[in-house]
């Protein structure tokens, strides 16, 4: 169900396919926050991809080192939830870059954008919008229960922005 844009190893990708429709990741117009959440569901992608690799590990540590440890695993397990309930409703292969090469890591797949443009337009309150990325995202099939979770995401890191970080 899941599946690299390039190779299946964590090496260099030298031999990565080529994908007309990805987008650099600093064309994306990512705050730092999403592109936490980012990096943090390609770890759970990466860990349905190849479990071998257990970078659902990475996927707990990551949020961490943005929210602290109580709260960075909070935001790595809503994460989690939103990346489920979009497996549950998609029927087909998501592709994804390869969290653990640097050149890969600097692109945004097509699948990985919609992800993440739901999740912007729904934080940008826009979410007529976040739904029709979510209805692509997850190829018409019922998309409530993953924009609900996404929602909580959102709840979850608007609160914590507003913290100062001690």
């Amino acid at each position: 169900m899941f599946d690299h844009q390039g190779p299946r190893t964590t090496e260099s990708c030298c031999g990565r396919r080529n994908d007309p429709m990805s987008v650099r990741i600093e064309k994306a117009g990512l705050e730092p926050r999403d592109q936490v959440v980012l990096q943090t569901a390609r770890y759970f992608f990466e860990s349905f991809a190849n479990p071998e690799h257990q970078s659902w590990l990475l996927g707990f540590k990551c949020p961490t080192l943005t929210y602290g440890e109580i709260d960075g695993v909070r935001v790595a397990s809503l994460v989690l939830g939103a990346v489920q309930a979009m497996r549950q409703a998609r029927q087909s292969c998501f592709r994804f870059n390869n969290p653990h090469c640097a050149n890969c890591a600097r692109l945004l797949s097509e699948h990985e954008g919609l992800f993440m443009r739901s999740f912007i337009a729904l934080r940008e309150g826009r979410r007529p919008v976040a739904f029709s990325y979510a209805m692509l995202l997850c190829e018409t099939n019922p998309v409530d229960t993953f924009l609900a979770a996404q929602t909580r995401l959102i709840n979850a890191t608007d609160a914590l922005e507003m913290q100062p970080m001690s």
